[in-house]
């Protein structure tokens, strides 16, 4: 199982802070359509509008979102906040 934390405007767009993906393995790219299609109101997620952190390390360490995640694992999603 895999415990996805929502943080920022994405938590507010999917209605929920904290979900579970019942899967051994999933990439970055699968977790965010998993979103797209089972909860996200606007059906698409842009990818430059979030940071994500897989066990607390920034994800682009890890190999961007192609990054491989496991069963047991902690991914965090949090909206970047763009202004001036």
């Amino acid at each position: 199982m895999i415990k996805i934390n929502l943080l920022g405007g994405i938590k507010k767009s999917i209605g929920q802070s904290n979900l579970q993906i019942n899967e051994e393995s999933a990439s970055i790219n699968g977790i965010i359509s998993y979103l797209e299609s089972n909860y996200y109101s606007n059906n698409k997620i842009n990818e430059r509008d979030i940071m994500v952190a897989i066990n607390g390390i920034e994800s682009s360490v890890l190999g961007g979102y192609n990054a491989k995640v496991s069963s047991g694992d902690t991914v965090t999603i949090l909206s970047i906040v763009h202004g001036g």
